[in-house]
């Protein structure tokens, strides 16, 4: 007997967007097929609109799984606007300072339309591949990025590590964060460890150089570039702008796209 998954995925057609709604309790078991739907989103023709208002997050793993995978899918989908009512994913995402660079409502009125589509994990499966290549794809996405999580603070982290951790080799562990997550191992570290900076900028009173050490940077000034390129401003700018109302930064500007490609410094 097959145990149905706690989370299910829609499209819906919005007044303006494909409106992508994510409706039960995220986890390790249900990760890799959020991950899988997000990576089928982002092929979307239409403006996108992700609606978590419906969305569990609530053990330990479930909000930073949550969180880069909202990172990733705006990372490819500049237009994405996100529907999260305030609570602790939205407090989770404006720690990272992944809510700075989105459009967030805290409800879908006037988004939502008609089904697209039958809802389901499996709606972002792509053709020619087979759906257990896919879960396993899936599954050694979201253990690499609690591995990251995990790991970002050691300075001699690299992607053999990763992959040695989660049982999987070096090439498989790039092609999985190629193909599902659209990024590259470097661009994820830098990733996770500025989302940690943020939060222990808006949290802490520790000096700039101190939380330069405590995410993986032996150099402040490596950091102070890195954290610039990622957010937009650099960390001691960051911090006065904190806190704001819900956990949000609000930048005086929008932040440049960050620039993987072999650029971001870890």
């Amino acid at each position: 007997m097959i145990t149905p998954l706690p989370l299910s995925i829609s499209h819906q057609r919005g007044t303006e967007r494909r409106v992508v709604v994510v409706s039960g309790e995220i986890s390790m078991q249900s990760a890799p097929w959020m991950s899988l739907a997000f990576a089928g989103a982002a092929r979307a023709a239409e403006p996108l609109a992700l609606d978590l208002s419906r969305a569990e997050a609530e053990d330990d793993g479930a909000i930073p799984l949550l969180v880069n995978g909202v990172r990733r899918l705006h990372r490819r989908r500049r237009d994405l606007v996100l529907v999260c009512p305030p609570g602790p994913v939205r407090t989770a995402l404006g720690r990272a300072g992944v809510a700075a660079r989105l459009r967030i409502l805290d409800d879908g009125d006037g988004l939502a339309g008609p089904p697209l589509a039958p809802a389901g994990p499996g709606t972002a499966v792509a053709v020619g591949h087979r759906r257990g290549t896919l879960a396993r794809r899936g599954t050694l996405l979201a253990e690499a990025t609690l591995a990251i999580e995990h790991r970002h603070a050691d300075p001699t982290l690299g992607v053999a590590d990763v992959a040695h951790a989660i049982a999987t080799s070096t090439r498989q562990l790039q092609r999985v964060l190629a193909e599902i997550g659209g990024s590259t191992f470097r661009h994820e570290l830098a990733a996770v460890r500025m989302q940690h900076a943020a939060a222990l900028l808006q949290t802490t009173q520790e000096p700039v150089a101190e939380i330069s050490g405590r995410v993986g940077y032996r150099h402040p000034a490596q950091f102070a570039k890195a954290f610039r390129r990622h957010h937009g401003a650099a960390p001691s700018a960051f911090r006065r702008l904190a806190p704001s109302v819900n956990g949000e930064v609000a930048l005086a500007r929008d932040p440049p796209p960050p620039r993987w490609r072999g650029a971001a410094a870890v």
